[in-house]
């Protein structure tokens, strides 16, 4: 996730509250102190519990005389307009009062977080550091952009996810979902068009859903979602632009964040929903929210944990303790087995100065600073980035480089590559449950079945 202005930063921070594991649905009302600006004023998703019919759940909203505005991913649960002249606020005590009600809370705002022969490889660091400069516009090539990260450019030779090892074993993801919810993708962009996902047996010709204009035209209208995918899955070795960690992908486009890179609750929980119903194996998240608890969030994030899904998330950019604060999706890492909660790292692979931390929240790190990747504008069109959003989709390439190596192995497999075989540095050590970085070659060594072995039964 691209980090914020000043004054973004302190509008957030005013959310943050001291943090522990989210509590369970039905052990007690959710507490409401959320600010105006970090909730969609006028909503409301109320949870219902599994014994109330759909009778019961109608005759709910009668009484509180309000309209239903969607159903979503979740059995039971709802997005609902408010009116009758009640806050949010207002509107969520009511229905916590009502015994057939699991939870109500508010709908939240989240923002976007962000050795092959293609000309701009040795621009991308992450993946392969030869110490290299990362400059703003080599001559002749197509990129626009900006380096802003100067503390650790150039960078130590050596110090990357070495996947140009991994690349030595597998280099194609294509049988592997990857669900990027997000702000979109370009689809159409060079480097990422041969990747995308394909829909058209579900009828779904642009690669995926749009579930903030409810169509299925997902276009990134930011440029972040389209930065995310081509770390995981730029195609390699086509003479254009970079690579991503899988030269071969199958990326799925799930626009939930608006042209402005913010998104809500009601999209996340459709656009995860989206991603388990189309058999994505791998879901990338680089976005940050900072509310109390959001319950309708975790819920759908086990239910992906229930469908085997490695769900791979952003630490965030405002330098935080994720233990001592809430910081969502992350923190779900305290509670379901799949996420894996990504801090960023930098060229000299310290930790950077903008990625929030957690010696039980954060997972793991990863490059994150000065990140050349695809962009929005026109199909040629590259940049660089910094955020634990660009961190997190190396994560998830190598989450996908396995998953495609050892087909057979589940979530906690993937997990458990990914944390045990990762390269440790000291300036992770304490602040990350891990103290490593991702290492895509250890982490296929890690799980590669033996071979050469006998048996012989007696």
């Amino acid at each position: 996730m691209k980090p914020f202005s000043a004054a973004l930063a302190a509008l957030l921070l005013s959310m943050v509250l001291p943090s522990g594991p989210a509590n369970a649905a039905g052990n007690g009302p959710l507490p409401f102190d959320d600010p105006p600006g970090t909730y969609v004023p006028g909503e409301v998703i109320v949870k219902f519990k599994a014994s109330a019919t759909p009778q019961v759940r109608r005759a709910a909203f009668a009484r509180q005389g309000h309209a239903i505005l969607a159903e979503l991913r979740v059995p039971g649960m709802a997005r609902v307009r408010v009116d009758g002249g009640q806050t949010v606020e207002q509107a969520i005590a009511a229905y916590q009062s009502d015994p057939d009600v699991a939870y109500a809370q508010p709908n939240y705002i989240y923002q976007g977080a962000r050795a092959p022969l293609d000309p701009l490889f040795g621009q991308v660091w992450g993946l392969k550091n030869t110490g290299q400069t990362i400059t703003s516009q080599p001559p002749g090539s197509p990129l626009r952009y900006d380096v802003n990260y100067a503390g650790s450019n150039p960078g130590t030779p050596g110090m990357d996810i070495d996947v140009e090892a991994a690349w030595n074993t597998i280099t194609d993801c294509s049988k592997v979902v990857v669900a990027v919810i997000d702000s979109g993708i370009n689809y159409t962009h060079e480097d990422l068009a041969a990747n995308m996902w394909d829909g058209r047996e579900w009828g779904l010709p642009h690669h995926g859903w749009d579930f903030v204009d409810a169509n299925d035209n997902p276009m990134d209208q930011h440029g972040h979602g389209t930065h995310v995918a081509g770390t995981i899955g730029a195609v390699g070795d086509n003479g254009k632009g970079v690579a991503g960690v899988c030269w071969k992908a199958s990326l799925m486009a799930v626009r939930v964040l608006d042209k402005y890179n913010y998104g809500k609750t009601s999209n996340f929980v459709d656009g995860i929903g989206f991603a388990i119903d189309h058999d994505a194996s791998v879901i990338n998240m680089s976005i940050q929210g900072y509310n109390r608890r959001d319950q309708a969030y975790a819920d759908v994030i086990e239910e992906a944990r229930q469908n085997d899904i490695v769900v791979v998330v952003c630490s965030g950019n405002f330098a935080l303790d994720a233990d001592q604060q809430n910081v969502w999706p992350c923190n779900f890492s305290l509670d379901h087995g799949n996420v894996v909660c990504v801090a960023a790292i930098d060229q000299k692979d310290r930790f950077a100065y903008f990625s929030n931390y957690g010696a039980r929240t954060v997972t793991i790190g990863a490059p994150g600073t000065n990140i050349l990747s695809a962009g929005i504008g026109g199909d040629d069109v590259y940049y660089v980035n910094n955020g634990t959003s660009m961190a997190t989709p190396a994560v998830a390439g190598v989450a996908a480089l396995l998953r495609a190596h050892n087909p057979l192995f589940g979530y906690p497999d993937v997990v458990n590559a990914i944390t045990e075989s990762g390269r440790w540095i000291p300036t992770l050590a304490g602040i990350t449950r891990t103290g490593k970085v991702v290492d895509a070659a250890r982490a296929l060594a890690f799980i590669e079945a033996p071979t050469g072995l006998t048996a012989r039964v007696e």
